[in-house]
């Protein structure tokens, strides 16, 4: 099978993409103009915009109108953002991925105790009473459970992990499977995350370790509901 020939646009968007790795430009570090580029490749205004919008939608390159085109910072995120969304989630991946949490989750313990900022595991308190308060308001509480543990990585202060742990939030978002979780669940992870937090403050490293996997080992059971309903939706 013939490869795809790449459009013009496409080559000026590797040669620039070249440039910034050659020329070693960090991230804010400003780009040569429009009329720069034009004159370095020796192509059209139309084929630099249109390879600057193809970098600018992957995150590579910021455009500040009036002002220039500088380097972005890239975040891990951001090389899952335009195929994600196309993968499906079979049973396979969802294991994966509760596997890949796990590692990530128990890491961000060790992490967040060797750091210790004691008003980020605080913060971690605010959104689990926030969990409990809309279970009992009947609501499921599903942003808010996604918070707790979002600023656990917080308290990690690794900017790295933090995306990392983004990237595999996004995939369990994506696929809305909160819609299978019910209240007695969210109850019993607002007990859980409450002992996580003690043992963090306490500094118990292994204990809140064991904590942490004992919770999150409630998404294989998580598994086998979205498999039974995936059967009886065929």
């Amino acid at each position: 099978m013939l490869e795809r020939k790449k459009t013009l646009a496409e080559i000026v968007s590797d040669r620039i993409k070249t440039f910034i790795s050659e020329n070693n430009y960090q991230p804010g570090k400003r780009l040569p103009s429009e009329k720069e580029i034009m004159d370095m490749l020796g192509v059209s205004r139309t084929i630099v915009r249109e390879a600057l919008k193809t970098l600018q939608s992957h995150g590579i390159i910021e455009i500040k109108q009036g002002v220039g085109i500088f380097v972005s910072e890239i975040k891990i995120q951001g090389f899952f953002k335009n195929v994600s969304p196309f993968i499906k989630l079979d049973k396979v991946k969802f294991k994966e991925l509760i596997d890949t949490r796990i590692i990530l989750e128990l890491g961000a313990i060790e992490l967040v105790i060797e750091h210790y900022h004691l008003d980020k595991i605080k913060k971690m308190s605010h959104w689990n009473d926030l969990i409990l308060e809309k279970v009992e308001n009947g609501e499921k509480p599903k942003n808010e459970d996604l918070y707790f543990h979002r600023s656990l990585f917080d308290a990690t202060c690794n900017e790295t992990y933090i995306q990392l742990s983004n990237v595999i939030a996004e995939y369990f978002k994506m696929n809305q499977l909160e819609e299978i979780v019910d209240f007695e669940d969210y109850i019993a992870s607002y007990k859980e995350h409450k002992s996580i937090i003690t043992l963090l403050i306490n500094k118990e490293t292994e204990k809140a370790k064991l904590a942490m996997k004992a919770h999150l080992y409630h998404l294989y059971d998580i598994l086998h509901k979205w498999e039974e309903n995936s059967q009886v939706m065929e």
